[in-house]
């Protein structure tokens, strides 16, 4: 007997242990959080209720939730809700709103938004191809670049704001709205205008925080752990997650996901870097890169092929002696690394003007 409540006694603590360290990570989705699907809840605010696909009684929606084809999100007052799509991209949904998520596969994304508003940022460049598919009202739209969209429904009014990026409205071939651009749709048909200062509001300001968010957490990830899980990944994980664009990454620093660029260069169309990404080196096999970031962001040093080339932590420096490592590499999206940050220290994005100012 004396020997049992020993044995107790010494495994308690460890199992209460394992639970609080369970608790930080999501608990119906990886450990190590690495995934290149669609529907990802990121973030839940205040009220928010999801109807899922087959079902009619509505049910809370939590950050640990994906979303899959039929599923109705539908936001209360002063909630709102943050949803992945393809790597790099997110939806957005304000107070008092609804949206379908039709299809949530990455080569054939649909959203249709019912009522209310949603923000889509689709971070890229000039060459990136988002393809998200928007339906909103009679009117159907597809986001070709990375940038930041607003969508609004009102009865049988709808609201497109490019604030930056590119739109494509299916129904009027050759057509192209353009970064600034506020397009009102009713029954006089569209009314092209441009964006102001006015055209913004607490969502506007609610959803740039959150990109500012997300990058400081892509900042402040561990090299060292996404490293060893994604050299763990198969040829066969690596074809099934395959996308051109990164994986999503989960950050215990802001208990959500951010994204993890295959490429240097990459940032938000807010303006933050994303100091951190996934180097491919092409010989060898198909997990065979590294995770490589600034030194002075707090993510990992790691770059291949060098000495000094797996330090992490943020230092950039081994005993006292600083890391030398080769310049990243050129970036094909044509950003260039911007000043270092006041606050942080670490390097942000050359800030892109914003076409209302």
């Amino acid at each position: 007997m004396k020997n049992l409540h020993l044995m107790l006694r010494i495994i308690a603590p460890v199992i209460l242990l394992a639970v609080l360290v369970s608790a930080g990570y999501p608990q119906t989705r990886e450990r190590f959080g690495i995934s290149a699907k669609a529907g990802g809840v990121n973030a839940v605010a205040g009220s928010v209720m999801v109807t899922r696909a087959g079902q009619t009684i509505p049910q809370l929606l939590t950050s640990q939730d994906d979303l899959i084809a039929g599923d109705v999100v539908t936001t209360g007052a002063a909630s709102q809700a943050e949803v992945l799509l393809n790597p790099g991209s997110y939806l957005r949904l304000a107070s008092n709103s609804e949206f379908v998520m039709v299809d949530n596969s990455l080569n054939n994304l649909v959203l249709k938004l019912v009522r209310g508003s949603a923000i889509i940022e689709a971070t890229g460049g000039d060459y990136s191809d988002a393809r998200i598919n928007v339906l909103a009202n009679q009117q159907s739209f597809m986001i070709i670049r990375g940038g930041i969209y607003r969508f609004n429904v009102q009865g049988g009014a709808t609201e497109l704001l490019v604030r930056k990026g590119r739109v494509v409205p299916a129904k009027v071939l050759g057509d192209v709205f353009k970064s600034g651009t506020k397009v009102s749709y009713a029954a006089g048909g569209p009314v092209v205008a441009k964006l102001s200062k006015k055209d913004q509001d607490d969502f506007d300001f609610w959803s740039k925080k959150r990109a500012e968010t997300l990058a400081r957490a892509n900042q402040k990830i561990s090299g060292r752990t996404v490293n060893g899980y994604l050299s763990s990944m198969s040829i066969l994980d690596w074809s099934l997650a395959g996308n051109p664009w990164g994986l999503w990454t989960y950050s215990p620093f802001a208990r959500c996901y951010t994204f993890m660029p295959f490429r240097y260069g990459w940032a938000s169309p807010y303006g933050h870097y994303y100091d951190n990404y996934y180097f491919y080196n092409p010989r060898g096999y198909v997990n065979n890169g590294v995770v490589v970031g600034n030194s002075s962001s707090g993510g990992s040093n790691s770059w291949p092929g060098g000495s000094g080339s797996s330090s992490s932590g943020g230092s950039g420096s081994s005993g006292g002696s600083p890391t030398v490592r080769p310049s990243a590499p050129s970036a094909p999206m044509g950003s260039q690394a911007g000043p270092r940050d006041p606050d942080s220290g670490s390097r942000s994005i050359n800030r892109i003007k914003d076409p209302i100012n």
